[in-house]
Parts: structure tokens; sequence; C-alpha cells
């Protein structure tokens, strides 16, 4: 998978982060933006506070469009989850069994690595 489809998968599941998408896009190389600094930069941002705020149902979306991720078994898009968001939060979601429970299958297997 490339950039580009990365990026567009992430705006048609979540298209309240559309603006910002945008506004990290706009500056770099527009949807041709590395998905790890769009991921890192606004999905893992959004997933943190939705799990701040104990926004659950949105933690869930966000746990399953993750795991729709892993399941297209490509190595970049597993890259991608893995070190731009599963790690970058897996600092603040060790100490809460609560979120974890709310992984699916593959995500889990993959924090954790970083547990």
């Amino acid at each position: 998978m490339k950039s580009k489809d990365m990026n567009a998968l992430l705006v048609e599941h979540f298209p309240e982060l559309k603006e910002i998408y945008i506004a990290e896009t706009s500056w770099q190389e527009g949807h041709d933006t590395g998905s790890h600094v769009i991921y890192g930069d606004v999905l893992t941002p959004h997933l943190l506070e939705r799990i701040q705020a104990s926004k659950q149902e949105e933690v869930i979306r966000i746990f399953n469009f993750i795991e729709f991720l892993l399941e297209l078994e490509d190595e970049y898009a597993e890259d991608v989850v893995s070190c731009s968001v599963l790690e970058s939060v897996a600092y603040l979601i060790k100490d809460n069994s609560q979120i974890i429970s709310l992984l699916r299958p593959k995500s889990k297997e993959i924090l954790f690595k970083f547990l």
C-alpha cells in the first residue's frame, strides 16, 4: 500500500479528521505525505485525546480501524500502525487494562511487543 492510499483510508473512516489532515499535508507532500507522519501526527493524538476523555465508543472505533488495517496484511500498513500509533500509545495503555480489553487480536499482539 502507498501512503496516498493509506492516508485516504484515514480520512474516509474519520471524516472529522479531514481538517487536521489537510493542515498537516498542505505544507508537505500533499496526499503523498508519508503515512508515518499522518498517522503519528493526526490519528495518534486523536486516539490519545479519546482515551484521556474516556470516550470508549470512539476508542473502540479507532481500534477497529487499526485492526482493519492490520487485517489487510500489508507490510507498510502494519509498520505504520505498529510504529506510529501503537508504540506511541503503549505507555498510556499499559497501565489501563480497560483500554487493553478494547483492542482487537492483531492490535493486541503488536501492542504487547512494546509493553
